[in-house]
């Protein structure tokens, strides 16, 4: 079958004719209907590690239909339209036993640490797996994993309503996050970001106010609109930078939740400590979120139609990972 392979010693990613996945007694395979292209399969694309030599397929925010399964899977059945859960706990450490499996001691992760959904067939623990209903389509039920993700950031935080939160970055989780933060939180929303087209979907998100960070400083802007501050900010832009703007926006004893990864960062903590800010990691999702995340597409209360920039056939999926880097769609897909 075809894949979209990751060498960890060579930036990039390649096409191979790989063996139809083999599955255990407790897991289901399945052929995948459509694949969404993360920021974290761009760092993989980018990324070489020399401690890890065996290569293997990317792709975790994954749809598609189960055809075949292990003996030991109930619940599910042949035909079942899917979308599956990217973190892999072992079900005995500390922290899946409180239900946080996104926080495993011995965490695997598809599509990171093995073999994903860009291919055409793979195969999943069937504890990741959920059903999707026939009123929601392959493509959007990609969006479940990312939605998950804003969901558990926003959560993290406990936003009440009618407070102001700032998202910085307009990507698939910061826009994501902007609908749930307006239509469900209840709060008003201001955006930052570098790219007009994207800020231009927060504003048809109900997004209160956005600013285009290249064109202006927004730090005293966003102090004055929100009366010295906005209560929550949430950073997903991926850039340092966003930090310390997070810093400089937020009000004393507000709240900071940085979901993106930084490897090494340097920012000014006085701030931090004088104004009694609190400072949250965010990272993936749990078993609830995911399934809130696609209650929330089914009944259609996120919007998430605009977000797909485009599809690609699974053989065209360096061509879509360029585009991906072109920065011209929020959402890209790859179809098997």
């Amino acid at each position: 079958m075809l894949a979209v392979v990751k060498n960890p010693s060579k930036v990039g990613v390649k096409l191979e004719d790989v063996p139809l996945p083999e599955f255990s007694p407790w897991e289901v395979l399945i052929k995948v209907k459509a694949v969404g292209i993360c920021g974290s399969d761009l760092r993989i694309f980018n990324k070489t590690d020399l401690n890890r030599r065996e290569n293997y397929v990317l792709g975790h925010e994954v749809s598609g239909e189960i055809v075949d399964m292990g003996e030991k899977v109930h619940g599910f059945q042949k035909g079942d339209r899917i979308a599956t859960e990217i973190c892999i706990g072992c079900a005995i450490c500390r922290y899946c036993r409180k239900g946080l499996v996104n926080l495993c001691e011995n965490l695997n992760e598809i599509g990171v640490t093995m073999n994903g959904g860009m291919a055409e067939y793979f195969a999943a623990p069937a504890r990741n797996v959920h059903r999707i209903p026939d009123n929601l389509s392959f493509e959007e039920a990609t969006f479940a994993d990312p939605l998950a993700c804003s969901i558990r950031g926003l959560e993290l935080a406990r936003i009440e309503p009618g407070s102001w939160v700032a998202i910085l970055g307009p990507g698939a989780i910061g826009l994501l996050g902007t609908q749930v933060a307006k239509d469900i939180r209840r709060a008003k929303v201001i955006v930052t970001g570098t790219n007009d087209n994207r800020l231009g979907l927060a504003k048809a998100f109900g997004a209160e106010h956005t600013f285009n960070i290249r064109k202006t400083d927004p730090i005293e802007e966003i102090l004055q609109i929100s009366n010295g501050g906005v209560d929550y900010t949430f950073e997903a832009a991926g850039d340092p930078s966003a930090l310390q703007q997070a810093i400089h926006i937020t009000r004393k004893n507000g709240s900071i939740v940085i979901m993106t990864v930084h490897k090494k960062v340097r920012i000014d903590m006085e701030p931090v400590i004088r104004n009694e800010l609190t400072l949250y990691g965010s990272i993936c999702y749990n078993y609830k979120e995911f399934d809130l995340a696609l209650s929330l597409l089914t009944k259609n209360r996120v919007d998430v139609e605009p977000l797909i920039g485009h599809t690609f056939p699974l053989k065209e999926a360096q061509k879509a990972f360029e585009f991906c880097f072109s920065r011209k769609g929020v959402k890209i897909i790859l179809k098997p």
